[in-house]
Formats: structure tokens, C-alpha cells, sequence
């Protein structure tokens, strides 16, 4: 590792746990990534999101569902997201840092960090013949944004920052008969990543300067997908999506110290998929899924600068979980009612690998949906989810040295959040003649 100076080391560890931490702010499924591709689907809080297959936005989660839909279809809905999230607590200097102790001004402060936020999605599903279909889906699977005060304890972690991500996904299916349907996709996707926090430059007096980053890249990867139908009424779904790696380039700018080159390789993690559908009657519909995430490819992230400086966080990210059932009810030939219940894993292991623009913890879906046909044509889905996301432990430092221990940096927060989100949802359907 190349020699540093301890004011670039500082420099660089801020930049690198802010850049982390808002990768990973403000998502809405486990970790930073976006479950919200479909308003229908949402009404049941995904489940049967690899089975149900009711329109063209179902195709996100399993390519294998064309099968299911008729003609040229077209779906595209938006996801309006309305967090809160409150932080309470102190930053102290870190004894372990070498500089004694002490409070970081203002003390302690309560910190409202949501931001709301606005996800689109689309998806296009056209029949090639009796056997092979084609779609496209156009999603934001990974990010969102995040803003706190100017003058809040935990600036030297992160005061704003952005992530955008936009993943084109072409699939193809093909019916093997009329039991089992295989799909598979290629993904092709936009990241970049705007980060802003505070450096104290001349630690640890609190000399406050501001800095930013500013990264993107695109990455690639593939999606398959398998539908089976032993009876009429039942559906089964599989669906895996591969990781995307992402080598992130860019700058990192200051007011205080030139600025330089920024890079990093990212993995942004694979998913197993299993859904099941079944339908009861004329009228009612269960579903269920499990979903997988290996989070656990994240267990340290490299990010190398133009001034031969490089830095190294441990996340240790693990492994998650994510479970939901649900069920529709089919009044009539326009109306559908849905609802559902799901619990999502944090692949954050402890609060002390939890950063400020962090603040993910488990938390438990409450959904419900509507979905009205028009016309043979059109129809509409509308859903609405509140997230219950448990309190929420943070003591961690906002940066890493290769000269301390690895989890340690020259500010400690130690506190908690109390957060919750809602999401209010549309969507609209239309079949081609």
C-alpha cells in the first residue's frame, strides 16, 4: 500500500465509508436494493412475484412468466416512497484513534435523514409464436438518496449523496409444453453514485471543510428463470439473477485539497427466486415466496485514487432472507383485490459495521392493492405498503485506516433510529389487439 500523509488518510477513509454508506441508504428492500418493479405484485407484497404472472411488469422477476400473457403487453408504473427516518444520538472522538476523547460539536441531535423518492418501472412482452416470447424491462434495482443537516454529529460520515441506477434487461421465453416454460434474460445497467460529507482538517479540532465524489460505470449480467404448471390452477417459479460487477469511475473534488481520480470495483449481489400460485377458486388466489440474496459477496470493498492512495472497508455483509405470502380476491370481471405480509433480513451484521447513511435494520411489509379493468384493453393497479422497520443500533466510525484497527476511524456515532416508510403506488396496462 502506498504511503499516505494523515490528512490524505483521513481524506480518503471519509470519502470511502460515505461512498459506501450511501450506496447502501435509503433502499427499501434488504440492504440497498429496490423490490418495488411492480404496483400489482406489491398489492400481495411480492409474493407470487415468480408465478403470478397477471401482467407485463411480473416478467422483472421471472422471464418464464410471458408464458402466462397474450399478444404485445405493456406495463409501466411509479413508486412514490415516503420515509422517515430519525436518528438520536452523540459523536465522540474515538480514543482508539489516538486523539483522546471528546464530544463533537453540536452534541447530541436528532436527525430526520428521509428523503422522499420517486421509482419508475416498465416492461413490454410480445408473443413470437405459440412457443417463444420476447420482453424488455426497464427498472431501478439498487438505490436511492439521502440528506442530512449541514451541521449534524455524524457529518464527517455523510451530509447528502445520491445513487441512480437504471438496469435494461431484454429477455426471451420458450414453452417446452404446456407444463414448463424456461426464460432467460441479459442485463445491462447505468450506475452512478454522488456523495457529499464534511473532513475536519485539522483533526481533531473540528475544521470543517466539505467534499464530494462522483462515480459511474456500466455493468452486465444475466437472468433465467424456469415456470411450471402441474395443473391448471397451480404455478410454480424459480428465478435467479446473476451479480452485476461494476467498476466504478470517477472524481473526488474538495475545496481544500486538489482533486483526483476515484475507482472501484463493485459486485452488486445475486438472487434465487422460489414463488408459488395457487388458485383456490373462481375468486381467490394464495401465493408465496422466498427470495435469497448473497449479500455476502460484500465483505470488503477496494477503492484505489489518483494520488496512489487506496483504501479498504469491511461491510461483512451477510447473507438474506427475504419471506412473503398474500392472496387475491377476484370480485367480479373488473375488480381485483390484493393483500399481503412480508419480513425482509438486514444483511447488516452489528451496529458497528452499520454506517450513518445506514441505517438498515429487518423490517416487516403490510401491504394493499387494487387492480381495475377498464376495458379489454386497459386496466390499472394501485397499492399502497407501510414498512415496519425495527429500532435501529448504530456505533460506528466513519472511517479506516490501514495504521488502527480495521474497524476503527477518528469519529464514533453511537445512537439509534426509529424509522418507517410509506409507499403509494400506480400502475398502468395495456394489451395491444
Amino acid at each position: 500500500m502506498a504511503t499516505t500523509y494523515p490528512f490524505a488518510r483521513r481524506l480518503n477513509a471519509t470519502c470511502i465509508a460515505g461512498l459506501l454508506s450511501i450506496t447502501s441508504c435509503g433502499a427499501f428492500a434488504s440492504g440497498f436494493a429496490l423490490i418495488e418493479q411492480s404496483v400489482s405484485s406489491m398489492g400481495t407484497a411480492y409474493a407470487g412475484s415468480g408465478s403470478a404472472a397477471e401482467d407485463a411488469s411480473f416478467i422483472f422477476f421471472n422471464p418464464a412468466s410471458m408464458s402466462e400473457l397474450d399478444g404485445t403487453q405493456v406495463s409501466g408504473g411509479m413508486h412514490i416512497v415516503l420515509p422517515e427516518t430519525e436518528f438520536t444520538g452523540t459523536a465522540t472522538l474515538n480514543p482508539a484513534y489516538g486523539a483522546g476523547s471528546g464530544t463533537v460539536p453540536p452534541g447530541t441531535s436528532a436527525e430526520d435523514a428521509g428523503e422522499l423518492g420517486a421509482l419508475p418501472h416498465f416492461a413490454y412482452t410480445r408473443s413470437i409464436n405459440d412457443k417463444l416470447d420476447f420482453g424488455l424491462t426497464v427498472n431501478v434495482p439498487f438505490g436511492l438518496k439521502t440528506e442530512y443537516n449541514a451541521g449534524w454529529v455524524g457529518r464527517y460520515s455523510s451530509t447528502a449523496g445520491e445513487v441512480r441506477t437504471v438496469n435494461i434487461n431484454p429477455a426471451l421465453s420458450f414453452e417446452v409444453d404446456e407444463h414448463v416454460t424456461l426464460g432467460f434474460g441479459l442485463s445491462v445497467m447505468y450506475a452512478n453514485l454522488i456523495f457529499e460529507n464534511v473532513v475536519d482538517t485539522s483533526f481533531p479540532t473540528f475544521a470543517d471543510a466539505p467534499i464530494k465524489i462522483d462515480v459511474d460505470d456500466w455493468g452486465f449480467g444475466w437472468n433465467f428463470g424456469a415456470l411450471l404448471k402441474p395443473t391448471d390452477s397451480t404455478r410454480f417459479g424459480i428465478a435467479y439473477r446473476s451479480k452485476v460487477e461494476v467498476e466504478l469511475e470517477g472524481d473526488r473534488s474538495s475545496t481544500i485539497v486538489p482533486g483526483t481520480s476515484t475507482d472501484a470495483d463493485v459486485s452488486l449481489p445475486d438472487t434465487l427466486l422460489l414463488s408459488a400460485y395457487h388458485e383456490v377458486n373462481d375468486q381467490w388466489a394464495v401465493m408465496a415466496d422466498v427470495t435469497w440474496t448473497q449479500w455476502s459477496r460484500i465483505d470488503a470493498l477496494v477503492f484505489r485514487f489518483g494520488d496512489t492512495t487506496t483504501n479498504t472497508i469491511p461491510v461483512k455483509f451477510d447473507d438474506s432472507y427475504r419471506y412473503s405470502i398474500g392472496a387475491t380476491y377476484k370480485k367480479d370481471d373488473r375488480w381485483k383485490f390484493r393483500g399481503g405480509l412480508a419480513f425482509d433480513e438486514t444483511p447488516v451484521p452489528s451496529p458497528e459495521f452499520r454506517l450513518t447513511a445506514l441505517p438498515d435494520e429487518d423490517r416487516t411489509w403490510l401491504t394493499v392493492g387494487a387492480g381495475y379493468q377498464y376495458s379489454k384493453n386497459l386496466s390499472f393497479d394501485v397499492g399502497y405498503a407501510h414498512l415496519f422497520i425495527d429500532d435501529t443500533r448504530i456505533n460506528s466510525t466513519d472511517g479506516y485506516s490501514s495504521t488502527v484497527p480495521f474497524t476503527e476511524g477518528p469519529h464514533r456515532v453511537t445512537g439509534e433510529y426509529e424509522a418507517s416508510v410509506d409507499i403509494i403506488s400506480a400502475q398502468l396496462n395495456w394489451k395491444f389487439d
